[in-house]
């Protein structure tokens, strides 16, 4: 919300870029090889999936609030902004769980490359609209607004790390 659209837009891609690797590998077959290794492996991935949420939680909450003049993007900041959202959904467990969950339906498929590339355009279509919305309705926050939103956005982050990592613990236990 702070960094501008093309900030947004390049998260976004990387989102849709997770969205696209996942489903490729679903409709190649892949995910059935490798959902019985994430099933056995639950409690690594829910642990590190925990600890990158709360790393995120963390980066968001030390990151100033201040809205740049202009919405001039650096290259460095959106590579920056692409790489941790590829980070944030490949360590994401509910983008993990939604595409195990997917598998049944996309593995083998005969439509496989329109229905990849289906998802990569959903994925990409939902994340510049909501970047352009934002960048639109942000003009009207001031930096009080934006200050509670990193907050809000902060601990809804820490509450999903500390969720991922309770339900590790839970398969500890069992």
């Amino acid at each position: 919300m702070t960094s501008g659209a093309a900030a947004g837009l390049a998260t976004g891609l990387g989102a849709a870029t997770v969205h696209l690797a996942y489903s490729a590998l679903a409709v190649a077959g892949i995910g059935v090889i490798v959902q019985p290794w994430v099933e056995t492996n639950s409690l690594v991935l829910g642990t590190l999936s925990g600890f990158a949420l709360l790393w995120f939680a963390m980066r968001i909450r030390q990151q100033p609030v201040a809205l740049p003049a202009t919405d001039r993007g650096d290259h460095i900041r959106l590579i920056r902004a692409y790489a941790s959202a590829i980070g944030l959904g490949v360590t994401n467990p509910l983008t993990i769980v939604l595409f195990c969950a997917a598998l049944h339906t996309l593995v083998g498929h005969s439509a496989g490359l329109l229905l990849t590339a289906g998802v990569f355009l959903g994925s990409a279509l939902w994340w510049t609209l909501l970047s352009t919305t934002i960048a639109i309705v942000r003009l009207r926050f001031d930096s009080d607004i934006l200050n509670m939103s990193n907050k809000l956005a902060s601990l809804l982050l820490m509450g999903l790390g500390a969720l991922a990592l309770a339900k590790a613990c839970g398969r500890l236990m069992t």
